[in-house]
Protein backbone atom coordinates (compact mmCIF):
# COMPACT_ATOMS: atom_id res chain seq x y z
CA UNK A 1 0.00 0.00 0.00
CA UNK A 2 1.50 3.27 -1.34
CA UNK A 3 0.21 5.86 1.68
CA UNK A 4 1.83 2.82 4.24
CA UNK A 5 5.10 2.47 2.53
CA UNK A 6 5.70 6.38 2.67
CA UNK A 7 4.55 6.19 6.66
CA UNK A 8 6.05 3.13 7.84
CA UNK A 9 9.13 3.05 10.38
CA UNK A 10 8.84 -0.07 12.08
CA UNK A 11 10.94 -3.19 11.67
CA UNK A 12 8.44 -6.02 11.21
CA UNK A 13 7.69 -7.75 7.69
CA UNK A 14 7.70 -11.05 5.87
CA UNK A 15 9.97 -12.40 3.67
CA UNK A 16 7.57 -10.40 0.18
CA UNK A 17 7.81 -14.12 -1.02
CA UNK A 18 6.04 -15.28 1.80
CA UNK A 19 3.78 -18.52 0.53
CA UNK A 20 1.40 -17.68 2.48
CA UNK A 21 0.16 -14.46 1.47
CA UNK A 22 -1.78 -15.22 -1.59
CA UNK A 23 -3.57 -17.54 0.17
CA UNK A 24 -4.41 -14.96 3.10
CA UNK A 25 -5.61 -12.57 0.37
CA UNK A 26 -7.83 -15.38 -0.94
CA UNK A 27 -9.39 -16.40 2.51
CA UNK A 28 -9.78 -12.04 2.84
CA UNK A 29 -11.40 -11.94 -0.46
CA UNK A 30 -13.66 -15.26 -0.38
CA UNK A 31 -14.23 -13.99 3.75
CA UNK A 32 -13.21 -17.50 5.13
CA UNK A 33 -10.66 -15.56 7.41
CA UNK A 34 -13.57 -14.08 9.13
CA UNK A 35 -15.61 -15.27 12.20
CA UNK A 36 -18.32 -13.59 13.81
CA UNK A 37 -18.00 -12.00 17.35
CA UNK A 38 -20.96 -11.22 19.71
CA UNK A 39 -18.55 -8.41 21.30
CA UNK A 40 -18.28 -4.77 20.31
CA UNK A 41 -15.66 -2.91 22.14
CA UNK A 42 -11.85 -3.99 21.21
CA UNK A 43 -11.14 -6.72 23.65
CA UNK A 44 -7.94 -7.72 22.34
CA UNK A 45 -4.85 -5.80 20.43
CA UNK A 46 -3.81 -6.01 17.03
CA UNK A 47 -0.84 -7.90 18.00
CA UNK A 48 -0.52 -11.47 16.26
CA UNK A 49 1.18 -12.89 18.46
CA UNK A 50 -0.79 -16.16 20.18
CA UNK A 51 -1.81 -16.33 23.84
CA UNK A 52 -0.08 -18.79 26.35
CA UNK A 53 -3.93 -20.11 27.06
CA UNK A 54 -6.87 -19.49 23.99
CA UNK A 55 -9.28 -16.89 24.73
CA UNK A 56 -12.05 -17.12 26.84
CA UNK A 57 -14.12 -15.17 24.06
CA UNK A 58 -13.67 -14.18 20.00
CA UNK A 59 -13.26 -10.35 20.77
CA UNK A 60 -12.13 -7.17 18.16
CA UNK A 61 -9.04 -6.06 18.07
CA UNK A 62 -7.51 -2.43 18.27
CA UNK A 63 -3.85 -1.03 19.36
CA UNK A 64 -3.57 -2.00 23.14
CA UNK A 65 -7.00 -3.59 23.31
CA UNK A 66 -8.56 -1.30 25.77
CA UNK A 67 -5.43 1.16 25.83
CA UNK A 68 -7.42 2.44 22.48
CA UNK A 69 -10.34 3.52 24.12
CA UNK A 70 -8.10 5.31 27.05
CA UNK A 71 -6.35 7.26 23.91
CA UNK A 72 -9.72 8.15 22.60
CA UNK A 73 -10.73 9.58 25.81
CA UNK A 74 -7.67 11.23 26.83
CA UNK A 75 -7.27 13.36 23.73
CA UNK A 76 -10.92 14.60 24.00
CA UNK A 77 -11.34 15.20 28.07
CA UNK A 78 -7.69 15.75 28.63
CA UNK A 79 -5.21 14.38 31.02
CA UNK A 80 -6.75 13.47 34.46
CA UNK A 81 -3.69 11.68 36.01
CA UNK A 82 -0.44 9.73 35.12
CA UNK A 83 -2.27 6.77 33.73
CA UNK A 84 -4.42 9.27 31.76
CA UNK A 85 -7.51 8.05 32.95
CA UNK A 86 -7.05 4.21 32.73
CA UNK A 87 -8.55 3.57 36.45
CA UNK A 88 -11.64 5.32 35.67
CA UNK A 89 -11.99 3.87 32.25
CA UNK A 90 -11.82 0.22 33.93
CA UNK A 91 -14.31 0.65 36.60
CA UNK A 92 -16.59 2.42 34.13
CA UNK A 93 -16.03 -0.77 31.49
CA UNK A 94 -16.75 -2.77 34.37
CA UNK A 95 -19.92 -1.31 36.09
CA UNK A 96 -21.35 -1.69 32.09
CA UNK A 97 -20.64 -5.59 32.21
CA UNK A 98 -17.64 -5.44 29.98
CA UNK A 99 -14.38 -6.14 30.42
CA UNK A 100 -11.67 -3.88 30.25
CA UNK A 101 -8.04 -5.81 28.96
CA UNK A 102 -4.69 -5.81 28.05
CA UNK A 103 -2.00 -8.02 27.21
CA UNK A 104 1.69 -8.53 28.94
CA UNK A 105 4.70 -10.45 27.61
CA UNK A 106 4.52 -14.39 28.73
CA UNK A 107 6.15 -13.64 32.27
CA UNK A 108 6.66 -10.28 33.11
CA UNK A 109 3.38 -8.25 33.19
CA UNK A 110 4.66 -4.85 33.78
CA UNK A 111 5.45 -5.07 29.64
CA UNK A 112 5.00 -6.42 26.48
CA UNK A 113 2.26 -4.41 24.48
CA UNK A 114 4.35 -2.31 21.92
CA UNK A 115 1.36 -0.56 21.56
CA UNK A 116 1.44 0.66 25.38
CA UNK A 117 5.03 0.61 26.13
CA UNK A 118 5.43 2.92 23.27
CA UNK A 119 2.64 4.92 23.37
CA UNK A 120 4.43 8.55 23.97
CA UNK A 121 6.61 7.71 20.67
CA UNK A 122 3.91 6.26 18.60
CA UNK A 123 1.80 9.48 19.20
CA UNK A 124 4.96 11.73 18.57
CA UNK A 125 5.13 10.04 15.16
CA UNK A 126 1.66 10.58 14.77
CA UNK A 127 1.38 14.40 15.29
CA UNK A 128 5.19 14.85 13.15
CA UNK A 129 3.60 13.16 10.35
CA UNK A 130 0.10 14.11 10.37
CA UNK A 131 -0.50 14.76 6.45
CA UNK A 132 0.67 11.07 6.03
CA UNK A 133 -1.58 9.57 9.02
CA UNK A 134 -4.37 11.23 6.75
CA UNK A 135 -3.59 9.48 3.63
CA UNK A 136 -3.34 6.65 4.88
CA UNK A 137 -6.90 7.31 6.92
CA UNK A 138 -8.12 8.04 3.58
CA UNK A 139 -7.10 5.28 2.02
CA UNK A 140 -8.25 3.07 4.42
CA UNK A 141 -12.18 4.54 5.13
CA UNK A 142 -10.91 5.39 8.26
CA UNK A 143 -12.04 8.81 9.75
CA UNK A 144 -9.95 11.63 10.75
CA UNK A 145 -12.34 14.36 11.02
CA UNK A 146 -10.78 16.60 13.55
CA UNK A 147 -7.17 18.57 13.06
CA UNK A 148 -4.53 17.15 15.40
CA UNK A 149 -6.62 14.64 17.29
CA UNK A 150 -3.56 13.68 19.36
CA UNK A 151 -2.07 17.01 19.64
CA UNK A 152 -2.96 17.29 23.27
CA UNK A 153 -1.38 13.87 23.84
CA UNK A 154 1.76 15.41 22.48
CA UNK A 155 5.15 14.92 24.86
CA UNK A 156 2.66 13.83 27.94
CA UNK A 157 4.00 11.38 30.22
CA UNK A 158 1.96 8.31 30.13
CA UNK A 159 2.51 5.99 33.44
CA UNK A 160 2.45 2.26 31.42
CA UNK A 161 4.06 0.78 34.48
CA UNK A 162 1.08 1.89 36.85
CA UNK A 163 -1.95 0.67 33.73
CA UNK A 164 -0.24 -3.16 33.67
CA UNK A 165 -0.03 -2.52 37.57
CA UNK A 166 -3.46 -1.70 38.18
CA UNK A 167 -5.09 -3.87 35.07
CA UNK A 168 -3.54 -6.49 37.01
CA UNK A 169 -4.36 -6.32 40.27
CA UNK A 170 -7.99 -5.48 39.36
CA UNK A 171 -10.30 -8.22 39.59
CA UNK A 172 -12.65 -7.52 37.04
CA UNK A 173 -9.67 -6.44 34.27
CA UNK A 174 -8.28 -9.63 31.91
CA UNK A 175 -4.34 -9.06 32.03
CA UNK A 176 -3.75 -12.15 28.76
CA UNK A 177 -0.11 -12.84 27.86
CA UNK A 178 1.73 -13.26 24.69
CA UNK A 179 3.98 -15.77 23.72
CA UNK A 180 6.44 -15.87 20.76
CA UNK A 181 7.99 -13.58 18.82
CA UNK A 182 6.65 -11.53 16.16
CA UNK A 183 6.37 -12.49 13.28
CA UNK A 184 3.24 -11.58 11.44
CA UNK A 185 3.01 -11.39 7.53
CA UNK A 186 0.56 -8.62 6.86
CA UNK A 187 -1.68 -5.71 8.03
CA UNK A 188 -5.92 -6.96 8.10
CA UNK A 189 -7.93 -3.45 8.20
CA UNK A 190 -11.52 -5.23 8.92
CA UNK A 191 -14.71 -2.93 8.58
CA UNK A 192 -16.92 -5.65 8.42
CA UNK A 193 -19.04 -5.24 11.72
CA UNK A 194 -19.81 -8.52 14.16
CA UNK A 195 -16.14 -9.79 12.59
CA UNK A 196 -12.76 -9.99 13.56
CA UNK A 197 -9.90 -12.85 12.46
CA UNK A 198 -10.54 -16.42 12.64
CA UNK A 199 -7.15 -17.68 14.01
CA UNK A 200 -8.18 -21.23 13.04
CA UNK A 201 -8.19 -19.83 9.72
CA UNK A 202 -4.59 -18.45 9.92
CA UNK A 203 -3.51 -21.78 11.33
CA UNK A 204 -4.49 -23.40 8.26
CA UNK A 205 -2.51 -21.43 5.85
CA UNK A 206 0.40 -22.39 7.98
CA UNK A 207 0.45 -21.07 11.70
CA UNK A 208 1.04 -17.43 10.30
CA UNK A 209 0.22 -14.13 12.50
CA UNK A 210 -1.31 -11.18 10.97
CA UNK A 211 -1.78 -7.94 12.81
CA UNK A 212 -5.61 -7.74 13.16
CA UNK A 213 -7.49 -4.35 12.86
CA UNK A 214 -11.27 -3.98 13.23
CA UNK A 215 -12.10 -0.75 12.57
CA UNK A 216 -15.94 -0.79 13.15
CA UNK A 217 -14.79 -1.83 17.00
CA UNK A 218 -13.54 1.63 17.09
CA UNK A 219 -16.41 3.09 16.32
CA UNK A 220 -18.79 1.35 18.46
CA UNK A 221 -15.92 2.34 21.21
CA UNK A 222 -16.63 6.24 20.00
CA UNK A 223 -19.79 5.97 20.47
CA UNK A 224 -19.86 4.42 23.80
CA UNK A 225 -17.01 7.10 24.79
CA UNK A 226 -19.84 9.90 23.79
CA UNK A 227 -22.50 8.36 25.92
CA UNK A 228 -20.39 7.22 28.90
CA UNK A 229 -18.45 10.53 29.22
CA UNK A 230 -19.97 12.57 27.14
CA UNK A 231 -16.83 13.36 25.33
CA UNK A 232 -16.65 14.66 21.16
CA UNK A 233 -17.67 11.19 19.55
CA UNK A 234 -15.79 12.28 15.93
CA UNK A 235 -12.89 14.03 18.53
CA UNK A 236 -12.59 10.53 20.38
CA UNK A 237 -12.77 8.22 17.14
CA UNK A 238 -10.29 10.85 15.35
CA UNK A 239 -7.67 9.90 18.23
CA UNK A 240 -8.17 6.28 18.04
CA UNK A 241 -8.15 5.89 14.47
CA UNK A 242 -5.27 7.73 13.95
CA UNK A 243 -3.38 6.12 16.85
CA UNK A 244 -4.05 2.93 15.43
CA UNK A 245 -2.26 4.09 11.76
CA UNK A 246 0.54 5.26 13.58
CA UNK A 247 0.96 2.05 16.20
CA UNK A 248 1.23 0.17 12.75
CA UNK A 249 3.53 2.12 10.93
CA UNK A 250 5.82 2.38 14.54
CA UNK A 251 5.83 -1.76 14.38
CA UNK A 252 5.92 -2.48 10.63
CA UNK A 253 8.21 -1.74 8.00
CA UNK A 254 7.08 -0.30 4.32
CA UNK A 255 7.21 -3.66 2.60
CA UNK A 256 4.66 -4.98 5.06
CA UNK A 257 0.88 -6.02 2.68
CA UNK A 258 -1.98 -4.33 3.86
CA UNK A 259 -5.51 -5.81 3.40
CA UNK A 260 -8.34 -4.05 3.15
CA UNK A 261 -11.78 -5.85 4.02
CA UNK A 262 -15.14 -3.95 3.43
Amino acid sequence: MEQFAKLARGSIAPDPDHPALGPLALADADGSLYIKTDDLLPGRCIDGRRPTTPYATISPCAPGASLSLLIGLAATRGITDPMWGAGELAARLTAAGLEPGIHTGPDDHSSGCGALDSASEIISLANETEPLVRECADALDMAVSTTFPLASLAGVPLDSAGIYRKFDEDPGSRVTPLRGVHSEIAIVVNHEKGTTIDQNTLDRLGEVDVFDVDVWSLEVAADWLAEEFGVDRDHALSAMNAFTIATLAFLAQPSMTVLHHT
